[in-house]
């Protein structure tokens, strides 16, 4: 097995170094020259003499937001200390340079006080969908509301409560959030928030969305009482419901969505699969303990709160493996990418044997980029000092990680969506860069 040497791998940098002093232009032109080597050897052709590369001023307590239409940060107020945010919106970077853009903001809006940012999405033609929460907290009496922001001005257009999920139907679905009352979920006109249709849900509901060619298609329902229902997106009403067994202690089921199936868990050792069209079952899996079930790539994780994942076969509900000490990230055909569980240093990635849990090839300390979309692989980035971040392919077909890019002068905190891949930088702003392939 041919590996790629990617050097000793070190701990991650502080993502708020303390500031230090400008080097001199020798000792950039000693990072630049460290960087080009880094990228020959490792992506395996020299990089082009320009790049679609951009910054973006923030501190230490602002935050960053991608989407297909335009890159938004969240940071404190100029001018204020009382802890007042605003939004900024900024184009995205388009045209290659030799030396990084500094983006322009489009416009800038305060955040309504005391309320912190969950998400924005960018809406074509229209705006910017910003779902908010007070001070982050869920509790018992709801506190998610949502506003759309007009794309030229920042200015508001309509506001309603709960969190939103777009699509592209022209409708926004928002929901609550409440442990000891009711749960409203409804479907609002996305141009002007004119409410389509609404349904009270009961307490602890938990909805979840199926997509079909980029729109809602079904909404499946679970409550703590059992039951699991699926819904039409366009009136709220139910098609297809499941309910609870009569012998079933209350709260000893769980649904998820995941693909077309509907999994359900009982008791915490049976899984049962459903079709989305229909709930009617599939297959059945006995298992020894499963309190939720995720994807993993190619395969099905059905995980424990105590630690450890049976992987299953999608179509047929057959363990694929149990690999023990490691949580499993990504699953392919046979192996595995997990963290270990030995190691309290970082997140120590390794390829996994699926049919024996052995642990086949070690890659090292990474710090994972958070996605936005679904991606077959992971992205991993890990220090390259004085220089920046290099980041790496990390897939279970693969031997081994593959280098891809160096992204210079980045620390930590990267995230990856819409072809963009977003950084914090040493002294607390951020960089933006085309993802290579």
């Amino acid at each position: 097995m041919t590996l790629i040497d990617l050097g000793e791998l070190t701990e991650p940098t502080d993502p708020e170094p303390p500031r230090r002093r400008h080097p001199s232009s020798n000792r950039r032109l000693g990072a630049g020259l460290v960087a080009l080597v880094a990228l020959l050897a490792l992506a395996g052709a020299a990089p082009p003499a320009t790049r679609v590369y951009a910054t973006l001023p923030g501190g230490s307590s602002s935050e960053l937001i991608l989407t297909d239409g335009q890159i938004f940060t969240v940071t404190p107020m100029r001018g204020v200390t009382d802890g007042t945010q605003e939004l900024v919106a900024y184009p995205r970077p388009e045209q290659a340079t030799v030396m990084p853009q500094r983006l322009a903001p489009l416009w800038r809006m305060p955040v309504p006080t005391g309320r912190a940012v969950l998400q924005a999405k960018s809406v074509d033609g229209l705006g910017v969908l910003v779902s908010t929460a007070r001070s982050r907290a869920i509790g018992p009496s709801d506190t998610t509301e949502t506003i759309l922001f007009d794309v030229r001005t920042g200015q508001q257009r309509w506001w309603a409560p709960g969190f939103a999920t777009l699509d592209g139907s022209g409708r926004v679905l928002l929901r609550t959030f409440a442990t000891e009352e009711p749960v409203t979920l409804r479907s609002v006109e996305l141009a002007s928030g004119r409410e389509l249709w609404s349904t009270s849900l009961a307490a602890e509901s938990w909805p979840d969305y199926h997509e079909r060619d980029g729109k809602i298609d079904a909404i499946v329902v679970s409550t703590a009482a059992g039951d699991v229902e699926v819904l039409d997106p366009a009136t709220g009403e139910v098609r297809y419901r499941l309910p609870a067994l009569d012998d079933e202690p209350t709260g000893f089921r769980s649904a998820f969505l995941v693909g077309d199936l509907v999994l359900v868990i009982r008791n915490s050792t049976t899984v049962t699969a459903y079709d989305l069209d229909g709930l009617v079952q599939r297959w059945q899996a006995a298992l020894s303990l499963a309190n939720y079930l995720t994807s993993c790539g190619a395969l099905l994780c059905a995980r424990s709160s105590l630690g450890g994942a049976h992987l299953l076969d999608p179509d047929t509900g057959a363990v694929r493996g149990s690999p023990e000490d490691v949580d499993v990230l990504l699953a392919g055909n046979g192996r595995a990418l997990a963290i270990s569980n030995t190691n309290s240093g970082g997140l120590d990635v390794v390829a996994v044997d699926l049919a024996t849990g052995e642990q086949l090839t070690d890659y090292g300390l990474w710090d994972l980029v958070v996605s936005y979309e679904y991606l077959p692989h992971l992205l991993g980035v890990r220090t390259l000092p004085d220089v920046g971040l290099l980041m790496a392919r990390l897939d279970p077909a693969e031997p081994g990680p593959r280098g891809v890019d160096v992204l210079i002068g980045a620390t930590a905190s990267c995230q990856h969506g819409y072809d963009l891949i977003a950084c914090r930088r040493g002294d607390g702003s951020f960089g933006v860069w085309q993802l290579r392939d």
